[in-house]
Order: C-alpha cells, then sequence, then structure tokens
C-alpha cells in the first residue's frame, strides 16, 4: 500500500461527504486507503455516503468520545500505507493530492507539509475577510525563511508511517486541542527525518470562524500548551522559547491578567463586532487596514492564552466563557 489517508470527523456528515468525494477524483495510479476515524460512535458515514468508486478503499473505525487527537492515534496505529497523510473533514483535495505527496516521499524519510486555502464565503464579513486574508488562523507560507515544523498542519500534511509509529506516532494525549501535528513533526525531524513543503499538494479548507471560535480556540490553546510541556519539555521550550512550566513564567501571567484585564475586555468588545461588520471595498489599502486589524488582536489573544495556561496549570476545569 502506498499512502493511508487519515480522516477523523465528528458530526459532520456534509463536509466529509465532501472530503470523500473530492478523493475519488484522484488522478493517481498508486494504491492507496482511507480511514475515516468517527470520534463518539454517531454519524458514521453508510455506503450512500461513500462514493462507490472509494468502496472497497474506505474504511471506517467508530470510537467512544475521545477527541480528534486520540483519533488520529488510533488510525495511525491501523495504517498499512509506506506513507500516511493526515487531512482533516472540512477540506476539499486538489485532484493530484495524492500524487503530490507520494511524490514527495520518493526521495527518502520526510515530513511533508502540503498547502491549504480558504473556500470563499457567499456572503463575507469583515470578519471574514480577517480570516482569509491575514495569519489570524494560519501563517502564511514562509517566503523568507527556511521551512520549520511549525509549518506542518494537521489538515494537510504526510509523514512515513513506520518512522511515525517508531517513535510513538501522535502523542498519547487526551483533553486537548492543537499542537498535536507540529509535535509529531517535530520528533520525527528530530529523528532524523528532513522537512519539506509541497505547495502544489493543496486542499480547500470549508471551516467558516466566528469571532467566538477564535477566542474559544486561543485559550484552549493555552490550556494545551500546559499539557505539552508537561509530556514534552523538549518540544515545548523550543515551541515557546522558554519554559512556560516555571514559577516565574506563571507569576508573569498572573501580573498580565491583572493589569491588563480592562484593556482586554475592550478589545473583546470590538473584536466580537467584526462579525457584523461589513467587508472592505476591495482598494489598495485593504491589506494594510487587515493587517493592522489583526495586530490589534496580539494583546488579547495573549490574554485569552495565558488565561488558558493557568487554568490547565491550576488544574481548573475548562469552564471557558466570553470576558465580561
Amino acid at each position: 500500500m502506498d499512502l493511508s489517508v487519515l480522516i477523523p470527523t465528528f458530526r459532520r456528515p456534509d463536509k466529509l461527504r465532501r472530503c470523500l468525494e473530492s478523493l475519488a477524483r484522484q488522478q493517481t495510479t498508486a494504491r492507496f486507503e482511507i480511514i475515516v476515524g468517527v470520534d463518539a460512535g454517531d454519524g458514521a458515514p453508510t455506503s450512500s455516503d461513500i462514493p462507490e468508486s472509494l468502496h472497497s478503499a474506505v474504511r471506517v473505525e467508530e470510537f467512544p468520545k475521545i477527541g480528534y487527537i486520540a483519533v488520529r492515534r488510533r488510525m495511525l496505529q491501523s495504517a498499512r500505507g509506506r506513507v500516511f497523510l493526515s487531512l482533516n473533514d472540512d477540506v476539499e483535495a486538489a485532484p493530484d493530492l495524492v500524487q503530490r505527496h507520494i511524490e514527495a516521499h520518493a526521495s527518502g524519510l520526510r515530513v511533508i507539509g502540503g498547502s491549504a486555502t480558504w473556500k470563499p464565503v457567499a456572503s463575507p464579513t469583515l470578519f471574514d475577510q480577517l480570516v482569509q486574508q491575514t495569519n489570524l488562523i494560519f501563517f502564511a507560507p514562509p517566503s523568507d525563511r527556511a521551512p520549520t515544523y511549525r509549518d506542518c498542519y494537521g489538515l494537510n500534511m504526510s509523514l512515513p508511517t513506520s518512522l511515525a509509529c517508531d517513535h510513538g506516532g501522535f502523542p498519547d494525549i487526551i483533553d486537548a486541542y492543537g499542537y498535536d501535528d507540529i509535535e509529531l513533526a517535530y520528533r520525527l525531524i528530530k529523528a532524523g527525518a528532513t522537512l519539506g513543503l509541497a505547495p502544489d499538494a493543496g486542499v480547500v479548507h470549508d471551516h467558516r470562524y466566528t469571532p467566538k471560535d477564535v477566542l474559544r480556540r486561543e485559550y484552549l490553546l493555552g490550556r494545551s500548551a500546559w499539557t505539552y510541556a508537561s509530556a514534552n519539555p523538549e518540544f515545548a521550550r523550543d515551541l515557546f522559547g522558554r519554559d512556560i512550566r516555571d514559577r516565574s513564567e506563571l507569576d508573569h501571567a498572573e501580573r498580565f491578567l491583572e493589569r491588563e484585564r480592562r484593556d482586554a475586555v475592550r478589545l473583546q468588545s470590538r473584536f466580537l463586532a467584526l462579525a457584523e461588520a461589513p467587508p472592505l471595498p476591495g482598494d489598495a489599502a485593504v491589506t494594510q487596514t487587515l493587517a493592522a486589524l489583526a495586530d490589534s488582536w496580539v494583546l488579547l489573544k495573549r490574554y485569552l492564552w495565558r488565561q488558558g495556561l493557568l487554568a490547565a496549570s491550576r488544574n481548573e476545569p475548562n469552564q471557558w466563557s466570553l470576558l465580561t
């Protein structure tokens, strides 16, 4: 088997169907399988949801509610391909995606980050523009530096299966959001794999974020940062540039939350209002204006991330809510 496609899913049947339909259009002679991992055991695709040409290639694995990281970990353990391709259920693959990833692995053990573009929104708001035209969610591919493990996203990346399994696979972490893709890429590169980006191995990402989604996402990333700093301290130090578990770091976070709360609440109100704002007209000033809006998010981003970090360090339950 040349390649295994791993797709975790949870109650998004329409998006999963479109993802599978795009894989049914692959232009390749390679042998590949598709493993669909269903979190929570419900909403599993039926034969009518799977394109007829893929019936023999798709294997559905159902799990209790364990989270997408654990689902990815379980699917990898049963993958039979020489290489595995990690996708999200809300992406649509270019017709040559599988072939491009296979070709990228022809020269030895490699970690390959594919590319992703946003699916256009029919009636966009200013916030849609901010998400799709800045680095608010995902950083743009590097143009002035060498790529690193930070450029590998689980919605479209491929890695050698045996090497990944030999080095623990996706992290054995529960109740966490994010970092699983780049943490695995980090470990495999440390183990001797080379890193490459494949901009011609593309997917379209069909995910419309709201301001509340982004705020909650940043809080959850802060919580997860504590978890990863405990599970893989070397990775966390490299990623964050410091030991975030150190008492001085936590004391700094506490002071930051106390000092900046008033400004964070004010910024949050303005950030949420972007969901109702009309899009900017298509003139030369749009790029600069959007970049300025994205920069203004940095304080709020740091506030929510540190809030999540402190909550996790205190073993507090996940009770995120908007700042008031």
